[in-house]
């Protein structure tokens, strides 16, 4: 596996390998019962380190200097300081993820782990979480994170952080393999100890990355909308200052598709979609299927579940983040009950939530359809 990988990114629970038949699995279930604490140790005992620096475009005193974009930007100049602060961070991260996806000649494969939901790794999983955690642990204005490859709730700098960030490092991991874009996808909560019992309504801003022919990350604060930076060797450059999202636009990217046989209202829509003449644009990605409509000004992705298909969508690592993304963008994100998707309470970190979003005319009809 190239690169360096922390402990943070093969500790599990002990229930997660329990039962296992590869030899380092086992090893990891013995290490699981103390995945907490080691956790901790691992990153607490380096110390909240910092290069107790402040650039003259607006760095946070001992964390990264920020790109002039985040001062001179409508959408983010207002902002708090320690919000702009982990917004750098997560762009510090995108860029090495770059250079290690566009270096690395293994594509899909797999490591010898699966993580907490069950999903089989890939080294590049583990590589790119790894990045995150140790970039983020050098910012103190961030508190501590989660990640769906390491989901424990880990303290990073617990004396000096704001943020709390939840994150997928590398959302698309099945269609990495054959070279689709992929993506990774960042929400921005107030400090806490635990996200358990916090609704999305909280979470204070995204930053959405794509790892395509261009590296492209799509920043969104609450109530102050989204605008769109692409990476050109090591800078940032605001390439969209503020999206919007049309009314209407025929384009759909239907998620968890088998499920029609098993969902009549969801085949209903599916069905609708096809005889109105929509231009398909699916690729079996959440980034680069919501990014697309973004993108294009406008259009639909669905994700519901049927008894037999089950949702896989987690609410804390994926849908959050989208959500804030496509609504300040004008548009709307539902969940699988037709609500608003943010105010769902976390009921437990693996919390998966099937939902529609998009235009918000384009959601409108998804709902008159589904719900006949």
């Amino acid at each position: 596996m190239p690169g360096k990988v922390s402990a943070i990114c093969i500790v599990m629970s002990a229930s997660t390998f329990s039962g296992s038949s590869c030899p380092f699995h086992k090893f990891l279930a013995v290490l699981g019962a103390l995945s907490g604490p080691l956790l901790t140790m691992a990153l607490s005992s380096r110390g909240p380190l910092s290069s107790n620096r402040k650039g003259a475009d607006g760095g946070v005193s001992g964390g990264p200097t920020l790109p002039s974009f985040l001062i001179d930007n409508e959408i983010t100049a207002e902002i708090p300081a320690d919000l702009k602060s982990t917004i750098t961070s997560i762009l510090e991260i995108a860029s090495k993820t770059r250079d290690v996806l566009q270096d690395t000649v293994e594509g899909g494969t797999k490591a010898c782990t699966e993580n907490a939901s069950g999903d089989t790794q890939l080294n590049l999983d583990l590589q790119t979480d790894s990045i995150a955690f140790t970039t983020f642990q050098l910012n103190p204005t961030i508190h501590s994170c989660i990640s769906e490859e390491t989901p424990v709730h880990t303290p990073l700098n617990p004396t000096t952080g704001t943020t709390t960030v939840s994150f997928d490092p590398l959302d698309g991991s099945s269609i990495i393999g054959p070279n689709f874009t992929v993506g990774g996808i960042y929400t921005i909560w107030p400090s806490t100890s635990s996200l358990l019992h916090t609704r999305g309504t909280s979470a204070l801003a995204s930053v959405i990355i794509m790892y395509g022919s261009r590296t492209t990350a799509f920043i969104s604060c609450v109530d102050r909308g989204c605008l769109e930076v692409t990476l050109t060797g090591t800078k940032w450059t605001v390439t969209t200052p503020k999206i919007t999202l049309e009314h209407t636009k025929k384009i759909f990217a239907p998620g968890n598709l088998r499920c029609v046989n098993t969902n009549p209202s969801y085949s209903n829509v599916v069905q609708h979609w096809i005889s109105q003449n929509y231009t398909l644009r699916y690729t079996g990605g959440m980034v680069p299927d919501i990014c697309h409509i973004i993108s294009k000004g406008g259009g639909v992705f669905s994700n519901v579940s049927s008894e037999r298909n089950k949702q896989k969508l987690r609410f804390i690592y994926e849908v959050t983040g989208m959500a804030i993304m496509v609504e300040e963008c004008g548009g709307v994100y539902l969940d699988e009950g037709l609500g608003r998707a943010l105010e769902r309470e976390v009921e437990d970190v693996d919390m998966r939530v099937g939902g529609v979003c998009g235009s918000k005319g384009e959601v409108d009809i998804f709902k008159k359809i589904f719900l006949a």
